[in-house]
């Protein structure tokens, strides 16, 4: 029986890419090698374990039975690896290594991107990964170490704390709203659209004084409704934190702002007793903290 110590774990790491992504090209794009590399490291792998892992067809590698069988022990044998990689990081007291932090793109921006360097400064010895995706990076396999979500239902699997709500409301160029007239002739204006597929009405407007309003478009990033709204494209539900803080845009009512989502901060049991964690979450909370009445949009745009 062939033991784990005739295996070359690059062809191990090889096939599992292979097989996630059904496709030898894309792969090798996502390990940053050539595609000929990854196609002898299968049939290495085949070789040395006596079997056909995939069948080869047009539209890509498709796993065959004994394919299957063995990526799901590669799959199983990695989250016992990244079970084991964070307990001993847990357990590391250094001020010292990378912290990779996940979170959506506007906190990024607007929260933490002004305030990095004062983390760098106080704390030299550690780097800081952020990775500004909406995707729920999965901590419990280290794709990012701290996250950062705005989500209602965190996963149990993670600890840390909920901090407080953002809030949002509607907002467009000055020139805009001297420019349509939204009780008489709603028609003629424009919500900006962020979700795909919406109704011309969709729940989303109906709280908002200007339910009359037909959506437009589809425009799923905040900075590019940001940035659509400000060049007079319409009216656009923006947090306030984003939209209080562009001098091209102004509030497009009175009507208070309208709570949209807790804010978590969040990592893995296994990482919070991690000294460069507990610095870095300390630190994130005190970001959040200290911007709280802009979060929460109490202070409105002069």
């Amino acid at each position: 029986m062939l033991g784990a110590q005739n295996l070359d774990w690059e062809e191990v790491k090889s096939f599992a890419v292979v097989a996630d992504a059904g496709s030898v090209r894309r792969a090798a794009r996502e390990m940053s090698v050539h595609h000929s590399t990854l196609i002898r490291r299968i049939d290495n792998l085949e070789h040395a374990l006596g079997t056909r892992l995939f069948d080869r067809r047009p539209e890509g590698y498709v796993l065959t039975t004994a394919g299957e069988e063995f990526a799901s022990v590669v799959r199983e044998c990695g989250l016992r690896l990244n079970d084991i990689e964070r307990h001993i990081s847990g357990q590391d007291g250094d001020l010292s290594g990378t912290v990779t932090v996940t979170m959506a793109e506007p906190l990024a921006v607007h929260a933490f991107g002004p305030k990095m360097a004062d983390f760098a400064d106080a704390n030299p010895g550690i780097e800081v990964r952020i990775i500004a995706t909406t995707d729920l990076l999965d901590i419990s396999r280290r794709e990012a170490d701290i996250a950062i979500r705005t989500n209602n239902n965190p996963p149990e699997s993670l600890v840390g704390k909920r901090l407080f709500p953002y809030y949002e409301t509607a907002y467009a160029s000055r020139a805009y709203l001297d420019a349509h007239d939204f009780e008489n002739a709603p028609e003629a204006a424009r919500w900006i659209a962020f979700r795909d597929g919406d109704t011309k009405f969709p729940e989303w407007t109906k709280e908002t004084p200007f339910s009359k309003v037909p959506v437009w478009g589809y425009f799923p990033n905040p900075a590019l409704q940001q940035a659509a709204a400000r060049g007079g494209l319409g009216l656009a539900m923006l947090p306030c934190f984003i939209g209080d803080k562009d001098p091209g845009l102004v509030r497009a009512s009175d009507r208070k702002p309208t709570k949209a989502r807790d804010m978590w901060l969040l990592t893995h049991s296994d990482l919070r007793r991690t000294a460069r964690i507990r610095v870095f979450m300390a630190f994130a909370e005190k970001v959040l903290r200290e911007a709280k009445h802009e979060f929460s949009g109490v202070a409105k745009p002069s």
